[in-house]
Order: C-alpha cells, then sequence, then structure tokens
C-alpha cells in the first residue's frame, strides 16, 4: 500500500522511490515480525513458538515505517522495524502485566 503513495509512476525517479518504498516497507515487516518471534521464543518471555505475536510484530514493522518508507535507507529501514518491534513487544508485556483484557495482543 505505501508504494501507491508515489501516486504515478511517470518517470525513472518516480519508478524507483516506489522500488524503495517497497523495499523499505518489506524489510521493516520483516524484522518487526522475526524480532517479536526471536523474542518470544526466550524462555523469560514464554518460550514458546508465537504465530499471533510474529503477525504483531509484522504490524509493528509496518505501523513504524509507514510515515518515513520513502525517505530512509534500507538499514534505517531495518533499524525502524527493529525499534517498533521492541516497543511493541515492551507495550505488550506492560498491557499483560496490568491485566488488561486483550484478547488478539494488538492493543
Amino acid at each position: 500500500f505505501n508504494c501507491g503513495s508515489t501516486l504515478d509512476m511517470s518517470g525513472i525517479g518516480s519508478a524507483f522511490m516506489a522500488a524503495q518504498v517497497a523495499m523499505n516497507t518489506t524489510l521493516a515487516a520483516a524484522v518487526g515480525g522475526l524480532t517479536v518471534f526471536c523474542l518470544r521464543l526466550i524462555p523469560m518471555m514464554g518460550g514458546r513458538y508465537d504465530i499471533g505475536g510474529f503477525c504483531n510484530g509484522i504490524l509493528a514493522g509496518l505501523v513504524s515505517i509507514t510515515a518515513p518508507c520513502g525517505n530512509v535507507a534500507c538499514g534505517s529501514a531495518v533499524l525502524i522495524g527493529f525499534v517498533g518491534a521492541l516497543i511493541y513487544q515492551a507495550t505488550s508485556m506492560l498491557i499483560q502485566r496490568v491485566r488488561v483484557d486483550d484478547p488478539i495482543d494488538a492493543f
């Protein structure tokens, strides 16, 4: 969906921008999902495979990269997805600790 925000494909510049947006969006989503997935494998955090957490990590990466996706380099997109996943995991743990009923853990 972010690629469409370039609004046109009339020239080579806008085509490269759309490609960069697609790559950054994909990288941030993948890193976000994998970060939460790996964090939840740690015994302190449950020590189990959590596909729901993986999907929410992807969502956290997508939310994190949406605004700057056309203005950052690939390495920055990876870092943004990673930080978004850490923030998601921390808030998810906080919500569980204060006993808020959130059945899909997507607050």
